[in-house]
């Protein structure tokens, strides 16, 4: 069937319960269709839904970039229309091949959002002849500007009522941010590929990405990593603890299902990487890390028979890498300035010299003190984080010792 969506209504639906069907549909002298690009859950080993794309051609059969249509200026209204009636293109496209619990996922501008209770009942109707449930369809939201955000949150509460999911679309672009979250309260978020691509080329944004899912999971919204080109990126959503993914990397926009057997070709492969890659850099941690914990061992044995502080330290400042030692009291007061190493020391960072001296500093709040003083004896290790005092991102070895019924750290 073929719908024609140039007329001033473009929400026009069949008069019988028989449910709506169609593969085509007409604007002006083009031809509009679906195409569908599989979202993975990387749990699962397989497509749990499908986001939806507009298709355009010209009468001689030629392509036409979806965003010649879209950007085409039109009144209010008119473009509504259009952007309703190609969503009841692919729903209707949709139905025709997927399981009975997949997810469409459905581009929608702001404005899309704000409707009338008449329409609301439309929508109702028109999932209920196209057998649809609307738990089984996600709103995306287009990171375009809005100019009444309170009525975009009541929209969108409103279509969460019906039963529709909420995705954030292309957060970390644009004019997405977390107050954005916040505000929307999305089901899902989707990281934008300029996320992923810079992840792969810059450690320091490999580093950061795991942190950023870990936020977007507090507030609620499973993670969705879109743009996955290569196998480098598709661990590294994997790494991050990304929930789903979409990609050339798994599979490219096509107008039915997904197959399923080189998905799963794909993904096994996928998971094989991962875990080789997961035990390699497990045993070069413990190798590199048991290092420096003997070192430390071996100073605070030192230290516990009365040698002098900074003669404990010097083996350990010898390790590549090593920066600097410093001494905490039982209340994680510094004791002293830190001991620094001499490749440190020699190139100072001038424009943090203002909490360069740390002694009397207290630290009693960090990790790695809290950590010693609860298990004496014991190396604690910390995970990365920002230094205060050189501004680079630092791990901290911490071992609690008792001299003479004082404990040190």
């Amino acid at each position: 069937m073929i719908i024609q969506l140039e007329s001033p209504d473009l929400l026009q639906f069949a008069g019988s319960d028989v449910p709506f069907r169609s593969s085509f549909a007409r604007f002006g002298d083009l031809t509009l269709s679906s195409a569908f690009q599989p979202i993975f859950s990387l749990s699962h080993h397989r497509p749990i839904g499908y986001e939806a794309l507009l298709r355009a051609s010209d009468p001689a059969g030629g392509e036409v970039p979806p965003m010649t249509l879209l950007n085409r200026s039109f009144t209010v209204g008119r473009w509504n229309n259009l952007e309703r009636g190609v969503q009841l293109l692919h729903a209707s496209n949709f139905t025709q091949f997927v399981n009975a619990n997949d997810w469409l996922f459905l581009n929608t501008r702001p404005a899309g959002f704000i409707v009338s209770e008449a329409y609301r009942r439309l929508v109702e109707e028109t999932m209920r002849r196209l057998q649809l449930r609307p738990d089984r369809i996600v709103l995306e939201v287009l990171e375009v500007p809005n100019g009444n955000l309170q009525q975009l949150i009541e929209g969108i509460a409103s279509f969460r009522q019906q039963g529709f999911l909420i995705a954030l679309d292309d957060f970390g672009a644009g004019h997405s941010n977390i107050d954005r979250v916040w505000q929307l309260q999305p089901d899902i978020v989707k990281l934008d590929r300029s996320l992923i691509e810079q992840a792969a080329r810059n450690p320091r944004v490999g580093r950061l990405l795991p942190r950023l899912v870990s936020l977007l999971h507090e507030t609620g919204a499973l993670v969705l990593v879109e743009g996955v080109e290569m196998q480098q990126e598709a661990l590294l959503a994997m790494e991050c603890d990304a929930d789903f993914v979409q990609g050339f990397y798994f599979a490219r926009p096509a107008p039915g299902r997904a197959d399923e057997v080189a998905n799963r070709a794909t993904l096994d492969s996928l998971w094989q990487q991962f875990r080789l890659r997961s035990e390699e850099t497990a045993r070069a941690e413990v190798l590199l890390l048991s290092v420096y914990t003997a070192a430390l061992r071996t100073a605070a044995e030192r230290f516990a028979v009365g040698v002098d502080f900074a003669l404990t330290c010097e083996k350990f400042l010898r390790l590549e890498g090593a920066a600097r030692c410093f001494l905490l009291d039982a209340q994680g007061e510094q004791i002293g300035r830190a001991i620094t190493a001499t490749r440190w020391s020699t190139s100072p960072v001038t424009r943090f010299r203002a909490v360069t001296d740390a002694s009397g500093a207290c630290w009693d709040r960090w990790p790695y003190f809290r950590n010693a003083i609860s298990h004496p004896g014991t190396v604690q290790i910390t995970q990365p984080y920002l230094s205060i005092n050189g501004r680079h991102l630092c791990v901290t070895f911490s071992i609690a010792v008792c001299v003479k019924n004082a404990m040190w750290v």
